[in-house]
């Protein structure tokens, strides 16, 4: 009995002082969770967003400033404001333009006594575009300086979602130097908008280097003059609305504009608040009842079947490498043990299965691999007798040829070869049938060269051409094939197109369908086997799909990853 009190009054300081240390390590581990949180979701979110919208409207600003100057210096508009040039060219270039741009444009083309010659604006909108003081006294700045380009913040209540934020100014000018016209590009505000939803920051401000606002989802912060509110230059909080908020600010270089970014603290506070309160109550909670609980964990019983339980869920939760490794009474040690040897044992099968369906896997390939025989081997040896006896130059390089080939095709040192290697075998059995046919076929291989150092399947492209030469030949006199090949993302596309025959269209249906079985045993074994082959290799995305009108030729298209030399299938 002594035994008895003494383990407990040892497991009741145990767990109050494991109950006190992890009390302390759940603040730690919540203060370290605020302020992660806090940096991730406020601070970095905020200046990430602040740099891609300065990345944008710097972008923006200097696609804009480039091309204003281009356009005013353009001599069809230079004629057409001397009522020389055509007009409908001018707005061509001026419509594709504006429709071209991330930030859609409205832009207005005007003579130096105020006439409109060309706009995108709708009518009630030119006459306000033409009364508007910002527009007047950019046209004053340009009178006194016209070599360089206006630019600021302009707000006309335009209809019809012409309204504007950002104007770009421009004067034309003769070769005299005589001011002919202006150039004036007005940033459309639902285009901008459209940039800006959805970013992480909850407020973004556009201003100029007058503190004049260009753009802001929050009107909160524009004063009655449109300047943005704002005591400091460069705050890295603010208060709107009674609300905190985390700011960032940059400026862009080019154009002197200011990016505010603004991300509300106000859930973070409370987060904080709330999270402390309930860590707080649960801490006192816990030290209550471990008070309670520390009196009736008194066995060891408990503690063997917690470590049995925790092992079965490790094992329903998919780890069978986790063995239980105390020590307990005889009959726990039993079930221990037990459990051990099960999950060796289950291991083991799991580990046997995966190798034999990696073996099978291979042993498939290996199989269709071996199924790659070059079928015109007696076409050519027919071919060869007769040359030899016309032409025996000719029949020479044709031995030469078809020996390189049978050499190439026999050698099994490597599975996967360079597309270069392989596209070389393709042409010399082109070459092969070229003699053969002579003027019935031609051929044309283009293939990108960034392509030719990928690793692809030996003998993996030469069925798809025999294919189209074979079938192609039989019902056609001449036969035109060819083989391109083009990158994507991180596959690509050899393409082999003939324009023989074709194939009707139930023969296509029927074709396509035997792609997708499985198991399948066709006796036109070719272009199953890459398909199988491909998708064996690389996946059920991959492989070949095939598509034909009937008597102008077939298209079949070979879809597998780019690998390089260091990859590995």
């Amino acid at each position: 009995m002594r035994k008895v009190a003494k383990f407990k009054d040892y497991m009741k300081r145990l767990f109050i002082r494991y109950t006190v240390a992890m009390i302390v390590l759940m603040f730690i581990l919540f203060i370290v969770f605020i302020m992660l949180n806090f940096w991730l979701f406020v601070t970095k979110a905020n200046e990430d967003c602040n740099q891609l919208v300065s990345n944008f409207v710097g972008e923006q600003y200097t696609i804009y400033e480039k091309n204003i100057e281009e356009f005013a210096d353009n001599d069809e508009i230079k004629k057409v404001m001397l009522n020389e040039g055509d007009l409908n060219e001018v707005n061509r270039l001026l419509y594709k333009f504006c429709l071209m741009q991330q930030i859609k444009s409205n832009f207005v083309l005007l003579k130096n006594d105020g006439s409109i010659v060309s706009t995108n604006l709708y009518k009630t909108n030119q006459m306000l575009f033409l009364a508007n003081g910002t527009v007047k006294d950019a046209f004053t700045r340009l009178n006194s300086d016209p070599t360089v380009t206006y630019s600021g913040a302009i707000r006309i209540p335009y209809d019809n979602g012409q309204r504007s934020d950002l104007m770009f100014a421009r004067a034309i000018l003769s070769d005299s130097g005589q001011i002919l016209g202006y150039m004036i590009f007005c940033l459309q505000e639902d285009s901008l908008s459209e940039f800006m939803r959805n970013r992480d920051a909850d407020i973004i401000i556009i201003t100029d280097r007058f503190n004049n606002v260009i753009f802001s989802t929050n009107n909160l912060i524009i004063d009655s003059m449109g300047k943005y509110k704002s005591d400091q230059e460069d705050e890295a909080s603010a208060m709107i609305d009674q609300k905190p908020y985390y700011v960032t600010n940059s400026t862009l270089a080019e154009s002197g504009f200011k990016i505010i970014t603004m991300t509300s603290v106000a859930k973070q506070k409370q987060l904080a608040e709330f999270g402390g309160i309930c860590l707080f109550g649960m801490s006192c909670f816990l030290i209550l009842l471990v008070q309670v609980l520390a009196d009736k964990v008194t066995t060891r019983n408990l503690r063997s079947i917690d470590e049995l339980l925790y092992a079965v869920s490790e094992c329903r939760n998919g780890n069978i490498h986790y063995r239980i490794k105390s020590q307990t009474f005889d009959e726990f040690q039993t079930l221990y043990d037990e459990f051990n040897n099960m999950m060796v044992k289950i291991q083991q099968l799991i580990k046997n299965n995966n190798e034999l369906a990696e073996r099978k896997r291979w042993m498939e390939v290996k199989h269709l691999k071996g199924q790659f025989n070059p079928h015109f081997v007696f076409n050519v040896m027919e071919t060869l007798r007769y040359v030899i006896l016309i032409d025996p130059a000719q029949a020479s390089k044709m031995v030469v040829s078809f020996a390189n080939l049978m050499r190439y095709s026999i050698n099994y040192g490597s599975t996967h070869v360079s597309l270069e290697t392989d596209i070389g075998y393709v042409q010399d059995y082109l070459l092969l049938q070229k003699m053969r046919y002579n003027q019935r076929l031609s051929y044309n291989i283009e293939i990108e060269e960034s392509l030719m150092q990928c690793k692809v399947p030996k003998l993996f492209i030469q069925p798809i051409v025999e294919n189209s030469v074979v079938h192609g030949l039989e019902n056609a006199k001449k036969l035109r094939i060819q083989i391109t090949g083009r990158a994507f993302d991180n596959h690509f596309v050899l393409c082999v197109e003939d324009d023989g025959p074709g194939m009707r269209e139930e023969q296509i249906v029927s074709l396509r369908e035997l792609l997708k079985d499985e198991n399948a045993v066709p006796k036109r074994i070719g272009l199953y086997n890459v398909h199988r082959s491909a998708q064996l290799l690389y996946g059920k995305e991959y492989g070949l799909s095939i598509e034909s009108i009937y008597g102008k030729g077939i298209r079949v298209e070979l879809k597998i990853p780019i690998m390089m030399e260091e990859d590995h299938v």
